[in-house]
């Protein structure tokens, strides 16, 4: 991290700006993070260090650090610090006062708890992570630092990081992993599927301001990374990253600048000659900050499910449409059917029965120009909803309610920015954990960083139940499965 401090005004336009500006003005803004911290109708000057009193529940008061330093030190000696095959390890993100963590957990399905594990070596927001093998996952890039809002005034100090580390399921500690060639926040982490073990990292921003078009490879042979041949065919951030059966990657849509502007193109990753070929034919709306899900069986066997986000451009437009990917003719096909509510920074979950558990997200939209952010409005949800590929419909979980044209209210706070990871060990296999992110109880409150974490039940519809709440409020963090 450097050890400058600098301050701006989110009202300045980029090319005026420094790069620490540059930075948090991409991070917060091009997905909308500040619609969702003050989202109440409009952006009403609210710090995002200060904590919501809009009816929280007890374990997600941005209030509770010395209550989180004595949670911490009491989950701790519930069991040795090193998790087992079947736990989720929760890394990074940003705390209620908007902090960069380095803390890192895991959440045993066994015992219901989250339990403190080595911490890593940067503290880290919007990282990207994947599996390394069995026993390890790789945490690489995001932001480094502190940033806060206050009457459109942003105060920000750190760094995106262009480093990566490896945690060790066996030893629950973090190493370096090596240096990516450019630093990188919203880009994203695909394992695939060859003997190597080789992590592929498209896309983000870097420390300039810039948007990339580059990705690289990580070898964990030789513990570096080696740059991808070619560019893609468009810059993205907050974009998508789906391994498909073939082994390739279908590299989707996200932001390609700081003005606003969001794309509807695709492009195919080929490992076998580590080179990028832009789709066919691009996706029929333009998003960012979306969901892309493979599925595995079943009549859309091999195809990927692309849901919500926000497109356009200058202005973030919620988007509740679904389009389904083909890889034989790379054609993508919109849905007749659409979501329930629109949804961006929700999670998508690819359900035992074949099924999507879409949950969570910001509905709304935000307005930038010129590298300025001018104003955002919507809710954070609280609901959740399964798309069936046998019918191709989607279904409220709880039902929808006729009055506000939206789900029924199924989780137990509103929440963004959250993960969703099903779980495959424990007395509870096949239910998901969905952990922190930004929210409050009332969906149109204004949203703080969230401890509590639920567990999505598929039985007999489907329900939501609250489980042991992280040491940390975590969001823009990440979950993996360890196995």
């Amino acid at each position: 991290m450097p050890s400058s401090q600098s301050r701006g005004r989110l009202q300045k336009h980029l090319h005026t700006s420094p790069r620490w500006a540059r930075s948090a003005l991409a991070g917060l803004a091009l997905v909308g993070l500040i619609g969702l911290l003050a989202a109440s109708g409009c952006i009403n000057g609210e710090s995002i260090e200060s904590p919501s009193h809009d009816g929280f529940v007890a374990d997600d008061s941005a209030a509770g650090s010395a209550y989180s330093r004595g949670h911490q030190a009491a989950i701790h000696n519930l069991k040795a610090a090193i998790p087992a095959a079947g736990d989720v390890l929760i890394a990074g993100g940003a705390d209620a006062s908007n902090r960069s963590l380095a803390a890192a957990e895991f959440y045993d399905p066994s015992a219901g708890r989250f339990v403190v594990t080595g911490s890593a070596g940067s503290s880290r927001a919007g990282a990207s992570a994947a599996a390394l093998s069995a026993t390890q996952v790789m945490l690489d890039g995001g932001f480094s630092g502190s940033a806060a809002i206050k009457n459109f005034s942003l105060t920000l100090e750190g760094d995106v990081l262009s480093g990566a580390e490896i945690f060790d399921e066996a030893t629950g500690a973090f190493s370096p992993a090596g240096k990516m060639a450019a630093p990188r926040l919203g880009s994203t982490a695909t394992a695939l599927n060859n003997s190597n073990g080789e992590i592929l990292v498209v896309g983000g921003q870097d420390n300039l301001g810039n948007v990339l078009d580059t990705a690289e490879l990580y070898d964990p042979a030789a513990r570096k990374f080696i740059a991808v041949t070619n560019t893609m065919s468009d810059r993205r951030m907050f974009h998508t990253a789906t391994l498909l059966l073939s082994g390739k990657v279908l590299v989707a849509g996200g932001a390609t600048n700081l003005s606003g502007d969001t794309t509807s193109s695709a492009d195919i990753y080929d490992p076998a000659s580590n080179s990028f070929t832009p789709a066919i034919f691009p996706m029929d709306h333009q998003r960012a900050a979306h969901t892309a899900t493979l599925f595995t069986s079943g009549p859309l066997a091999g195809k990927v499910l692309i849901t919500g986000g926000v497109g356009g451009s200058s202005f973030f437009f919620k988007d509740s449409s679904a389009e389904i990917y083909d890889p034989a003719s790379q054609e993508f096909i919109l849905l007749s059917t659409f979501m329930n509510e629109p949804r961006s920074l929700h999670t998508a979950t690819l359900l035992e029965d074949g099924s999507v558990l879409l949950a969570g997200g910001f509905s709304g939209s935000v307005a930038v120009s010129g590298g300025v952010l001018s104003g955002a409005s919507g809710l954070t949800s609280n609901s959740a909803e399964t798309f069936d590929p046998n019918t191709g419909d989607f279904t409220c979980v709880g039902g929808f309610n006729t009055e506000t044209t939206r789900c029924n209210q199924s989780m137990s706070v509103a929440r963004a920015g959250h993960t969703a990871t099903l779980l495959a060990t424990g007395p509870t296999p096949h239910r998901v954990l969905i952990a922190g992110g930004i929210g409050a109880a009332d969906p149109a409150a204004h949203g703080a960083v969230l401890r509590s974490a639920d567990l999505f039940n598929p039985a007999g519809g489907g329900s939501f139940s609250a489980t042991g709440a992280m040491s940390n409020p975590r969001a823009l963090h990440t979950a993996t499965l360890l196995r």
